[in-house]
């Protein structure tokens, strides 16, 4: 019984740890998603005129609106004062292991649409539409169109790795 509940704990682990993490923006259509794959999802879009916060984890699913729960009416709280000093905070992390974090990123996808309102403007920067690093993930244009994409993705054990490494 004792080594079911151990490969039970083990598998729920694995899976927690090798499940992607994944990070949409997409201003094309004003939406921002966080999704752990297989677990749940956080969406942030804009419909009817108003900005809204869907929550899905697993069977779970609500839809809040942004605007009201920023701007809600919160209960005034009776601040204690307290007479005696804080001592050993919380310590911060260092820069190296928060860069070591960052590099197991992997941007996926990325585009970017740039139109200035001035055509002299917009033609200064058209050369970055041909040059190689840019060339599939630029584009600048004359038509008025602005736009962001971009994909990120991570697995938490690589953040783990990274982190205690």
């Amino acid at each position: 019984m004792l080594w079911i509940i151990l490969f039970l704990l083990i598998s729920i682990l694995a899976w927690l740890l090798l499940s992607q993490l994944e990070f949409k923006i997409d201003t094309r259509v004003p939406i921002i998603i966080i999704e752990w794959k297989s677990i749940g999802n956080a969406r942030l879009l804009y419909e009817d005129e108003e900005w809204w916060l869907k929550v899905q984890v697993l069977f779970f699913s609500k839809k809040w609106n942004l605007m009201q729960m920023i701007f809600a009416n919160r209960k005034k709280r009776k601040k204690n004062n307290r007479s005696h000093v804080k001592r050993g905070g919380r310590k911060l992390m260092p820069v190296l292991k928060f860069f070591k974090i960052l590099k197991t990123f992997q941007i996926v996808q990325w585009e970017i649409a740039f139109s200035a309102d001035d055509s002299a403007v917009s033609a200064c920067w058209y050369w970055l539409n041909f040059f190689p690093l840019t060339r599939q993930h630029v584009h600048i244009n004359f038509i008025g169109q602005n736009y962001l994409v971009l994909v990120i993705k991570n697995k938490l054990w690589q953040m783990a790795y990274a982190f205690i490494k």
